[in-house]
């Protein structure tokens, strides 16, 4: 959520703002919302206070003077009833209005309406040559016998599948790998020199969260706002949801709490089972595992000093991109441009790697990981501080992937095919 006294004291900043992310906004609505909330509070703040008096003059009163001061009483009673009434209906259209409203990117972030205005920074790795035609990981896993889609389809319905045998393996391995790297701080202090970023070489906490969240929490994620809840799978006899990426139970981990900024950044690393409905993807990737209802994902997440937030989620790809590396998988680094990035998000980044099967073997590059900062736009409705003794403000979070497993199986498998059609899976992972 923004913060409604920039919005008041900038409201063509914001405005235009807003308008790069191919959003045109009419403020005026959400600051007389605003305005008319904020004397609504007064008044409900005097009233109440008018009643303590007057419980207190009642207790010391006599005879008639008693009776009128309890008629006084029972009147403002029935005037404070319905000002907290109508406090309740602002705020809740406040609420509404407030939560439409998407993050405000940075200046720097490339101005775009859609895909086609993202900026690819860099391209790393050539991409994978052979001596003979790739194949797809359908294929390939087909042969193999470790991706069974048919029986996941009689089981479950399209876009589920089974992991079997070594790649089964492969995936947990690949879990153990990520967990041992982000816990071992000289392996990140070669990140950060390699970077160049004057960030510390933080360990981060390893997770495994919850997969389910209440309405409430997710929203004030901002992955339940309008236009969200058809992605969502929901259980309505629990009143729960099933989580879309273990960031999203990552990021409620301390609300309500304050931290003392020599505490941060404060990094979590977790690891989850994700459920989406693809909603509006009817048709597209519909075979194999490159876009599924239920798939894995290890998730990074910051909670970090505002001023530094920029340089955190600069070491955040510079994580993703050693660890890319280290796989020898080819990708590329794309800016994510205003109209494209996710709603919560103030900058991000997408890395995009290299599939020789795609397109009958043309090969293509697919969205792999992402990484994001989104200011204080979460942490504003979780109610997450920090505070350094004097003044106390919102953290800035932060979160990316350090893989989703599906497509990093994939991938492994379409760069690590041989012509005999096995795979030679990197030696990091076969430890």
């Amino acid at each position: 959520m923004l913060d409604i006294k920039y919005i008041r004291e900038n409201p063509d900043k914001v405005a235009a703002a807003l308008k790069k992310r191919g959003r045109d906004v009419d403020l005026s609505e959400v600051i007389k919302l605003d305005r008319d909330l904020r004397k609504l509070v007064t008044d409900v703040d005097k009233m109440r206070a008018d009643m303590n008096r007057l419980a207190h003059a009642i207790r010391d009163a006599q005879g008639s003077e008693r009776l009128n001061k309890i008629g006084e009483a029972t009147s403002l009673k029935d005037s404070l009833k319905a000002c907290e009434k109508a406090l309740e209906l602002v705020r809740g259209k406040f609420q509404a209005r407030m939560y439409k409203l998407p993050n405000i990117p940075f200046d720097d972030v490339p101005v775009g309406f859609n895909e086609a205005g993202n900026k690819i920074l860099r391209k790393i790795s050539q991409k994978t040559k052979f001596s003979f035609k790739p194949k797809d990981c359908l294929a390939i896993s087909n042969a193999l016998d470790i991706i069974d889609t048919e029986r996941a389809a009689k089981v479950s319905g399209t876009r589920f599948g089974y992991l079997k045998g070594q790649l089964v393996k492969i995936q947990f391995n690949l879990i153990s790998y990520v967990f041992k790297r982000l816990t071992d701080e000289k392996w990140l202090a070669g990140v950060i020199k390699k970077a160049k970023l004057d960030v510390p070489a933080k360990a981060f906490i390893p997770m495994v969260p919850p997969v389910m969240i209440r309405g409430e929490v997710f929203k004030a994620m901002g992955k339940l706002d309008p236009g969200q809840e058809e992605e969502r799978y929901y259980l309505p006899k629990d009143k729960l949801y099933l989580i879309g990426s273990a960031e999203h139970t990552l990021g409620p981990y301390f609300m309500d709490e304050t931290f003392k900024s020599t505490d941060l950044p404060v990094r979590l690393i977790g690891y989850s089972t994700c459920f989406r409905r693809e909603a509006g993807s009817y048709g597209k990737d519909t075979k194999g595992i490159l876009r599924v209802h239920q798939f894995d994902k290890l998730e990074m997440f910051s909670f970090s000093n505002p001023k530094l937030s920029r340089i955190e989620h600069k070491f955040f790809l510079a994580i993703q991109e050693a660890m890319m590396q280290e796989l020898k998988l080819p990708y590329q680094v794309v800016h994510i441009c205003t109209g494209d990035m996710v709603s919560t998000d103030a900058e991000q980044f997408d890395i995009e790697t290299w599939l020789p099967g795609q397109n009958n073997g043309a090969g293509e590059y697919r969205e792999t990981h992402s990484c994001s900062n989104s200011t204080d736009f979460q942490s504003r409705r979780l109610n997450i501080k920090y505070t350094d003794g004097k003044k106390t403000e919102f953290v800035h979070t932060l979160n990316g992937t350090a893989f989703a497993i599906g497509r990093t199986l994939i991938a492994l498998i379409e760069n690590y095919q041989t012509k005999e059609g096995n795979i030679k899976f990197p030696k990091v992972l076969l430890n």
